[in-house]
């Protein structure tokens, strides 16, 4: 992997624990990425238990956001159950809310406060999906933002590697400079410059900078907005966007094109990672899947109930044969 793992983790995270796709389509994860937003859908995969990703999640990641889809039916799980033994383990309050489809019941969704907020006291909220999905972006959006979901980072940050390359013409000669980028997102963009430092004033504007983002070309103008000495020979140096019209950021129609490709590079380093976190086991979980195993043999060797009135039925059939049997006894 060629990003350092303290890399990946560091920035606010959320996710979403068993969405419903009907509801909330994976398009809206490049959406909400687009709004600052940096959001990952953990489904069903069938190999690795849901509470073992959980638990990864938590394990990795610190400042992270948990929205668990308390519609979803796992076989022997029960969601507030489960998420109280989670509080007392590995989450806090405020780091876990839920998600579920509308309800038409007044009494269900006051049965739904009083378990997830009143008991367990969950501090990151709830969100109602409707049951047409147009309307339930801007639910999801405008919750992550009341939770302020961004942290304190208004673009997230693609780091780059050697596949992501800038080249613009400068000064008087219109020297050429090219290079690798040191990441970028849809405000800014870095630069790392060895030995020879780059003939820019702070503040100035280059024009017509050519960029490759693993194969995806685009151009557009940007301003030197900060400038630092890294080590004795290399300077960084961060460029600030600008539009055609002068505007901080990118036209739409470049954000549009390059949007996936930023989504890309984030998202796949974070969910690899957490798919080599997924094949660690932990003591914890060893000890509670143990503790399971014992309790279920124990289950099995107990007997069935039966049913009081038919227990009296199979009691009056044996008295019933007995005496039959016993009959012929007194006859001979």
């Amino acid at each position: 992997m060629e990003v350092p793992v303290n890399e990946i983790v560091t920035g606010r995270k959320c996710f979403f624990i068993l969405p419903d796709l009907s509801l909330m389509p994976e398009s809206f994860v490049e959406d909400l990425f687009a709004l600052g937003f940096e959001c990952y859908y953990i489904g069903n995969d069938g190999r690795t238990p849901i509470q073992k990703k959980i638990n990864s999640i938590l394990s990795l990641f610190k400042d992270v956001i948990i929205y668990i889809n308390i519609d979803y039916e796992i076989y022997d799980l029960k969601w507030p159950e489960y998420i109280s033994k989670l509080l007392s383990k590995k989450a806090t309050r405020e780091q876990l809310g839920i998600m579920f489809a509308k309800r038409q019941s007044a009494v269900e969704n006051k049965n739904i406060e009083q378990t997830y907020f009143k008991e367990l006291q969950l501090q990151r909220g709830y969100i109602q999906l409707e049951y047409q999905k147009k309307y339930n972006f801007e639910i999801i959006a405008r919750t992550l933002f009341n939770n302020q979901a961004q942290g304190r980072r208004k673009a997230i940050r693609a780091l780059c590697s050697k596949a992501c390359t800038y080249k613009f013409s400068f000064g008087d000669n219109k020297d050429t400079f090219f290079g690798s980028l040191q990441d970028i997102s849809l405000s800014h963009f870095t630069i790392l410059v060895e030995n020879e430092p780059l003939p820019i004033k702070l503040y100035e504007k280059i024009h017509d900078i050519h960029f490759s983002l693993k194969g995806t070309l685009f151009q557009t103008d940007a301003i030197l907005v900060m400038e630092r000495a890294v080590g004795e020979n290399n300077r960084l140096y961060v460029f600030s966007f600008v539009t055609s019209t002068g505007a901080n950021g990118l036209d739409d129609r470049t954000k549009s094109t390059i949007v996936p490709v930023l989504h890309d590079m984030v998202s796949v380093n974070c969910i690899q990672l957490l798919k080599t976190e997924y094949q660690k086991e932990i003591p914890e979980e060893k000890e509670e899947a143990a503790e399971g195993a014992t309790e279920e043999v124990i289950t099995k060797r107990k007997e069935p109930e039966i049913d009081p009135e038919i227990a009296a039925l199979y009691v009056e059939a044996e008295k019933k044969e007995s005496e039959e049997t016993e009959e012929p006894k007194e006859k001979e």
